[in-house]
Formats: structure tokens, sequence, C-alpha cells
């Protein structure tokens, strides 16, 4: 009976193109971000793209230093400040920014106030280095400022955990190229156009049987009100789970055979020196993993349970492609404000691990403070169970 259900999804020639384009918009993303890679080589002045420019960024940037150390950022800004440069200014650009490339932006992020939207490059020459550079005390600075604006209005507990989760990061920070490790993890993220994939291939599970009045017949077998609900659920998540893993992992294995995993030891601070979770770049990478395929399942799920109710397989199709899509038109809400909470939880940003670890976000439950990824975590597990709990009840009782 399974067998005939995973038969059935392969069949049907919407669902084989829609599996056909997916795959291919993954091969489009392997092919893009590593040809439009672009690196300055100043030893002869001109622009490295593609393969090469990659090689050797992971070069330059792993020659400059091996730790972000006070020492090498006051340093730094000392020959920064001395240019007198306007680095908002081209001139600024081509003989202080380019030179320093991914470091520079690296340093001048973690000097920029966390609510703005852009990042102030000249803040750079503001800064006070008469007695240092004081990166990593400027870095807690700036969480606790964040945390203290009355207009975020955090919980205590929530101030005290936070300060505390971003205390605990090592420091100071490793250094290296996080170039590849940064494609993995945009690969992963493109699995979101993969379960578009997947809700088009299991909206049509159940809703199809109820559509052509099949339901009913199969329903009054031996085994229809036990084993059929099951074998359609069991196709569907082993369905998803596989085609979104091969999806990934092809994409993922393309990039380590060209480049190896380079810079998968280096912590994730290195993408946004706030983040504060201990984590390499390569377990940021499996967890990503890790959460895409577990709101693919919920998802999936979730469909069935639609599916298993409604009698449109088109219905069907329309309720998950708007779960997945209408919220990139809803706004994000006030920092740490009640629709902020729930906008945070929804696939379109969820699926964006990067942006998750560094967004300092909450769910506090008493004295109890629950993260923003494991509340994705908690949120979506939920939603699995419930929906599995549901589904078989569904079914048979759209068909009497």
């Amino acid at each position: 009976m399974l067998w005939f259900e995973l038969k059935k999804i392969f069949e049907r020639k919407l669902n084989l193109a829609a599996m056909i384009a997916g795959y291919a918009v993954m091969a489009v993303c392997v092919y893009a971000y590593i040809s439009q890679a672009t690196f300055y080589d100043a030893e002869t002045d001109s622009y490295v793209e593609g393969t090469g420019a990659i090689r050797l960024q992971k070069e330059r940037l792993n020659a400059l230093t091996d730790t972000v150390s006070e020492e090498y950022i006051t340093d730094m800004l000392e020959k920064i400040q001395r240019s007198g440069r306007d680095l908002e200014s081209e001139e600024g650009y081509k003989e202080v920014v380019r030179h320093y490339g991914d470091i520079f932006y690296f340093v001048a992020r973690n000097y920029t106030d966390m609510k703005e939207s852009y990042l102030d490059n000249n803040v750079l020459m503001e800064t006070d280095i008469s007695s240092g550079a004081h990166f990593y005390e400027q870095r807690l600075k700036k969480v606790e400022n964040f945390l203290n604006d009355p207009s975020a209005n955090f919980k205590e507990t929530e101030k005290q955990y936070w300060m505390k989760k971003a205390g605990k990061v090592t420091t100071p920070f490793r250094w290296g190229d996080i170039t590849v490790m940064d494609i993995i993890r945009e690969l992963i993220g493109v699995g979101f156009y993969l379960v578009f994939v997947i809700i088009i291939c299991v909206s049509s599970v159940f809703s199809s049987e109820n559509e052509s009045g099949a339901a009913s017949l199969l329903l009054t077998t031996k085994y229809g009100k036990n084993r059929l609900a099951a074998a359609k659920t069991t196709a569907s998540v082993l369905f998803g789970t596989v085609y979104l893993s091969v999806g990934i992992w092809l994409s993922v294995g393309a990039v380590a055979v060209l480049f190896g995993f380079s810079g998968a030891d280096l912590p994730v601070q290195l993408w946004n020196s706030i983040i504060p979770y201990r984590m390499t770049a390569a377990g940021a990478c499996i967890c990503s993993f890790a959460v895409i395929l577990l709101l693919s399942l919920s998802i999936t799920l979730l469909l069935l349970l639609c599916s298993a109710h409604i009698h449109s397989s088109l219905t069907t199709l329309a309720i998950g492609m708007a779960f997945m899509v209408a919220p990139v038109f809803l706004p994000n809400g006030r920092i740490n404000g009640l629709w902020c909470h729930i906008s945070a939880l929804f696939p379109v940003r969820a699926m964006n691990f990067k942006d998750v670890i560094k967004t300092i976000l909450s769910y506090p439950v008493g004295n109890y403070v629950i993260s923003y990824p494991v509340m994705i975590v908690v949120v979506y597990l939920l939603a699995a169970v419930v929906s599995l709990l549901f589904i078989n009840r569904g079914f048979v009782r759209s068909t009497n």
C-alpha cells in the first residue's frame, strides 16, 4: 500500500514537472553562488571571479590574522583613521575598504548600532581608540543598549538571559575565510523553494480520492479505515524528507567537491559579532538543515490535514502556497511586540537560520525564557504532532 501511494505521487505529470524544476533551481543557485563570487586582487589591481575568487579570498583572509584580537583591531583602526578618508566615498572604498575586505565590514558592523538598517562605514573613523578599540566590550554594550531600549520592552529575565548568553561566547574570535560555509548555508536556505514542490505534490494526496469518489469505496475495504490514511501520510512524509534532503545535499556536495568545507570550524560570530550562540559555521549549517527539514515535515502534515478535510486539491494547494508566501508581504511589527513574536515564526522567516540566530528575540513564560530557535522547534513539532493526530479522523469523516 505504501509503494502504491508513492507511485501515485511520482506518476502525476504536474508533480514530476515540479520536482525537476525544484532541482533545476538548486543547480542554478549552485552555479550562481560560485560564478558570481568576486575578489579584488591588489597585486594585479583587478577583480577575480568564480572559483578563483573564492580560493584567492580564502588565501588572503586567512593570512590577515589568526584571531580577532584587541591589538589587531586597535592597529587596524589606527591605520584607517590616519587615512583621513570618507569611508562612504568612492576614494575611501578604493583606498581603505577594499584593502581590508570582509574584516572591514565585520568590524564596522560591530560598532554600528543594532537598530540601524544600514552599515555605517564612517563609524570606524569616529571610534575612540585612545585606550584601545575595546572591540568585545563594544559588542556586549551594543547588545545591552538594544535590550535596554524602552521601545523594545524586554523583561528583566530576558535581559539577564541574553546578556549571560552573549557573555558566554568564546572570545577572541578565531578569524578566517567563511565564504564557503556561507555558500553552503545559502544553499540549504534555498531548500525553501523545494518546500513549494512538496506542497504541490502532497496537496492532492487525500483530496484527489475525495474528488473522484474513490475514497468512499476504498474505506469500505478490509484495511481501508486503518491503513489507507497511514500509508498516504507515510508516503507523503517519506517523499518530502527524501526529496528535500537529496536536493540540498547534492548542492552542498557539489560545493564541497570544489572547495571542501573550508571555514567549518570558524565561529558563527564572523557572520555577525552579536550572535549570542556558541556555535561553529558547520554547526549552524547542520542546525539550518534540521530546521528546514522540521518545517517541511510540519507543513507536509498540515497540508495532509487540510487535504483530508477538504474535497478540493486546488484549495489545499492555495492554502499551502498562501502559508508560505503571504507572510512576506506582512510587516515584522514593533520590536519585541506581540506581532513581532508571531510573524517571526512564519516559515519564510524561520527558515533563514542566519537571521534567526542573530535576532535577539525570546518568548518568556513566567521566569523561564525560550529563545527564538527553540521556539521555532517547539511550535513546528507541536503543529506536526497535532496534524498527525487528526489526519485519519478527518479523512474518514469527510467521506461519510
